[in-house]
């Protein structure tokens, strides 16, 4: 029996009247009329004598509204005080993030989860390796850039906003370009990803996304080494604004062609299923939107790019 079906009936032998419950509920009458119909078949009892003008109730109507009633109150108390609790989460939690990102964003994150829900344990492994969710028994996983196609649910957290910089070496050696076609003149450091070596770099202008071809003699398949690269001078580097915001302010790196804008990518919670998501996966995830939104007020919020 649907307790909300109930509280109708409840109204209806009140207010002696199904228009009156109706109206009350905000429902067509004859929506309310084939709840009751329902709650009666359900019970497999009649509930009320109806005529046209009234409406009164049979005595296993009467029954089930006298005993029924403090018992519906009763439950909704119970459902009252439950909501009121705090969210006890239990169980083993595994996730999987990329290690940099781990360690700079997110490792206060999770430390923070962790202590607000001390019966729940948290499993992380970090790694740069897209792990297979399912076959690894992952709940979630934290993944920034370009999604491969596939049968998981990806939740996009934040844009991830993107940079060129360089070391302050490299543009005493060879200078700071200051066009985009100056880009063809200049060593990029690539970075290597499994379906491919980036070779253009993405930017927007006008809302237009315009691509970029980039070479150079460094390629190298981690986002960290590719800092590295930079911070030696090798070349031009193209990197998340988290990863390298310490490095700009340090003067260590130097923001390139700062007045165009780098193509974003996104932050993104992926998970196996869209059904039946546990509630101690659907709470981090609560809990890491919270956390972009008020600890990196530099992250745009997804909701901006659409």
């Amino acid at each position: 029996m649907q307790t909300e079906d109930f509280n109708l009936f409840s109204r209806m032998a009140i207010l002696s009247s199904i228009s009156q419950a109706a109206n009350e509920a905000n429902i067509s009458v004859s929506v309310a009329s084939a709840r009751l119909m329902r709650l009666e078949q359900h019970l497999k009892v009649r509930l009320f004598h109806r005529t046209t003008r009234q409406l009164h109730l049979t005595q296993e109507g009467a029954m089930l509204l006298e005993q029924g009633h403090p018992l519906l109150q009763q439950f909704n108390s119970l459902l009252n005080q439950l909501n009121t609790q705090p969210l006890v989460l239990y169980g083993t939690l595994k996730i999987t993030c990329s290690e940099v990102f781990g360690n700079r964003i997110l490792s206060q994150a999770f430390a923070a989860f962790a202590q607000k829900h001390s019966n729940l344990t948290l499993d992380i492994e970090q790694t740069d390796q897209n792990l297979d969710l399912i076959s690894s028994g992952i709940d979630l996983a934290i993944r920034i850039g370009q999604l491969e196609s596939s049968s998981l649910i990806a939740k996009p957290l934040s844009l991830n906003k993107r940079i060129l910089c360089a070391s302050p070496s490299y543009i005493a050696q060879t200078g700071e370009p200051k066009t985009l076609d100056d880009l063809s003149r200049h060593n990029c450091i690539l970075q290597k990803y499994p379906k491919g070596l980036m070779q253009t770099w993405n930017f927007v202008q006008e809302q237009q996304v315009i691509q970029i071809p980039v070479s150079g003699h460094y390629q190298i398949n981690s986002g960290e080494g590719v800092r590295q690269a930079a911070l030696a001078g090798l070349g031009i580097s193209n990197h998340s604004l988290w990863h390298v915001d310490n490095d700009l302010q340090s003067g260590r790196l130097i923001q390139i062609l700062p007045s165009l804008q780098v193509q974003s990518t996104a932050i993104y919670a992926v998970i196996p299923h869209r059904n039946f998501v546990p509630v101690k996966v659907q709470a981090l995830i609560q809990h890491l939107e919270q956390y972009f939104q008020h600890d990196f007020p530099w992250f745009i919020s997804p909701n901006l790019a659409k």
